[in-house]
């Protein structure tokens, strides 16, 4: 089996003269990108294990990396699979309790941080029981060692071969850990590689290709976004920081990028407020957005191609013209993730925008990817087809679905739904020092001596064909008083396309005789509300006055029931109890998750239960 090393050693010969990196430095006209070819990297790469391997630290051991993103982490994590080591990512937003666990759990021996990393490091360091080496990237003086003398000490970078198999590990990632303490997932170099290999040519043959890098180190879809482009020859852009993505990314004008739904659901919902809004320009904007729609998938009759080739096709030349205003002119590709999207955003950007938008489900613990739309498979409203085996399993244990890919062979019970296993070498090895956690998820095969099967917590159901759709999350689903069932993330995925909707949570509970909607205001689209009155302003990031007004509350309601109606949902699904949060979600208070912001509902329900309960009267 192939390990990381593989993978890149097969790169840096093949695309040896070719952008490997562009990283965004200051130069007498700004801001701009400076490329590092693999033939670059590739020495860098040499240079850092050498460095390593001089400061004493030998295959087995691990190595922290608590920086605020960068070129560095990149070379680190090259370098670590090169010499045997276990790169372990560390979120520097984390609290000091996380921290002080994460780094005493993976027993790493030497830290790599920036200037943050190291004032974090410092205030944690009395309630560690063993202090790592310390790598500083940034500065010249300081304790520990320096990034550039570190390099410098590697020389040309000439080493004994360290042999590394993919049964190794190579990351250890830190689940969010919406309750307790984050659990250490240990991913292989396998697990990794099978990720890659699983969708090569399946989001884009091309071989010259600017993915832009925007999900953080300590994410592993974070982790793909190196990986994957680096092993194709592509070009990779990193952000100066995980905060200054949607800054750089202007710059960068990439191919393509990892994205969540909300960027998606944000600019669509701004198209519909238009097409809401009726008169003359909503009633074209909506005949160009449906003659185009209708042409991309050839049902387009005499009408919609005059239509398209005239105003129409100027009005999605606008749209465009806009996006390309945030992203650049230049983006073919969105590999969408970490929540579920909705299904007419995504239809919108592949229709009539003409940017493929491929949705895809995975976790943690398979490196992540399980599924994917991609372009030999993709249906709106799906997360795709699985990339490895799958066993769709009711509550009661009885197997409803299963997909044994590599036999293309999609076996379901029509409408059937069950939690989601997964079995393939993209599964981790399992959680570090936690053999009872690792017990519940990893379940071995009554059939089949030694296979194992990863139990992800998440509702599934498969059509014949072997796309998967999102049915919920176990345990989420809750019945209210008068005994209808709810599955909160359907109706959350619709009304979060409301415009004045930034986060939203649906809630409830079988003592309630309505579920409540939980909403924080998009700051931006409320400011834009000026038929309110005169709007509370927004002073120093003191947003608070414009969240609590309480005719944006009123707005907020009105189009709730505006899609509810559009959904045409029943009774007890529709937007009778609503509380409106008096502030934003947030990474620091644990409502949302690290890097890719994903709202947790455990959290926000404990935050706000006082509120919740008086709103849910």
């Amino acid at each position: 089996m192939e390990t990381l090393n593989d993978l890149l050693e097969e790169s840096f010969e093949r695309h040896a003269d070719k952008a490997a990196v562009r990283r965004l430095e200051r130069g007498p006209d700004g801001l701009g990108y400076v490329p590092c070819t693999y033939a670059d990297l590739h020495q860098q790469r040499d240079r850092l294990v050498a460095g390593l391997a001089a400061l004493g630290l030998c295959k087995g051991q691990r190595i922290g990396i608590l920086t605020d993103g960068g070129y560095e982490p990149i070379l680190a994590f090259l370098a670590a699979d090169r010499a045997g080591l276990t790169a372990v990512p560390l979120c520097h937003k984390s609290s000091t309790e996380i921290l002080v666990h994460n780094i005493s759990q993976s027993a790493v021996v030497c830290l790599i941080v920036d200037d943050k990393g190291l004032e974090q490091y410092r205030l944690i360091r009395p309630a560690l029981s063993q202090s790592p080496q310390i790598i500083r990237t940034e500065g010249t003086e300081g304790e520990g060692t320096g990034w550039a003398e570190l390099v410098a000490g590697g020389g040309n970078g000439t080493t004994s071969q360290v042999q590394v198999s993919a049964e190794d590990e190579s990351k250890i990632l830190y689940t969010s850990g919406s309750s307790g303490l984050p659990k250490g997932v240990v991913q292989t170099h396998g697990n990794i590689v099978a990720n890659v290999r699983s969708v090569w040519d399946k989001i884009s043959p091309a071989e010259d290709f600017r993915f832009f890098k925007s999900a953080p180190d300590y994410h592993a879809m974070g982790i793909l976004n190196i990986y994957y482009p680096l092993a194709k020859g592509w070009t990779l852009d990193l952000a100066r920081s995980p905060d200054r993505v949607l800054a750089d990314i202007r710059l960068s004008e990439p191919d393509g990028f990892l994205t969540v739904p909300l960027v998606l659901d944000k600019v669509f919902a701004n198209v519909r407020k238009e097409i809401d809004a009726g008169g003359f320009k909503g009633r074209l904007v909506d005949r160009a957005v449906r003659a185009r729609s209708k042409l991309s998938r050839n049902q387009a009759g005499v009408v919609d191609h005059l239509v398209d080739k005239t105003v129409g096709g100027r009005v999605v030349g606008a749209i465009k013209d806009q996006l390309s205003k945030r992203v650049g002119s230049q983006l073919s590709l969105l590999v969408v993730g970490s929540a579920k999207a909705d299904p007419d955003a995504l239809a919108f950007f592949q229709d009539v925008l003409g940017i493929h938008a491929f949705e895809g489900y995975g976790v943690t613990e398979c490196a992540p990817l399980i599924a994917a739309n991609h372009l030999e498979g993709c249906k709106v409203g799906t997360v795709g087809r699985p990339l490895f085996d799958i066993r769709l399993v009711r509550e009661d244990g009885v197997e409803v679905a299963r997909a044994e890919v590599d036999r293309d062979d999609y076996r379901t019970e029509e409408g059937a739904v069950g939690e989601l296993w997964v079995s393939g070498p993209n599964v981790m090895r399992g959680y570090l020092g936690d053999a009872e956690q690792t017990a519940r998820v990893l379940v071995e095969d009554p059939e089949e001596a030694g296979r194992l099967w990863y139990r992800t917590g998440d509702l599934f159901s498969m059509d014949v064909e072997g796309f998967l759709t999102f049915r919920g999350r176990v345990g989420r689903q809750f019945k209210l008083g008068n005994g209808e069932f709810v599955n909160p993330e359907l109706l959350e995925t619709i009304y979060s396309r409301a415009p004045l909707v930034e986060h939203l949570l649906i809630t409830g509970k079988q003592a309630w005789s309505h579920l409540v909607v939980i909403v924080t205001v998009d700051v931006e689209e409320a400011a834009r509300q000026t038929d309110l009155g005169e709007l509370p302003a927004v002073v120093d990031g003191d947003d608070e006055g414009l969240r609590t007004f309480e005719p944006v509350h009123g707005r907020i309601r009105q189009q709730l029931v505006v899609e509810a109606d559009l959904a045409g949902l029943s009774g007890h699904e529709r937007p009778v109890r609503i509380l409106v949060l008096p502030k934003a979600l947030s990474e620091e208070d644990g409502t949302l998750t690290r890097g890719l912001r994903k709202v947790v509902p455990k959290q926000v329900v404990a935050l706000y239960a006082e509120s919740i309960e008086a709103a849910a009267q």
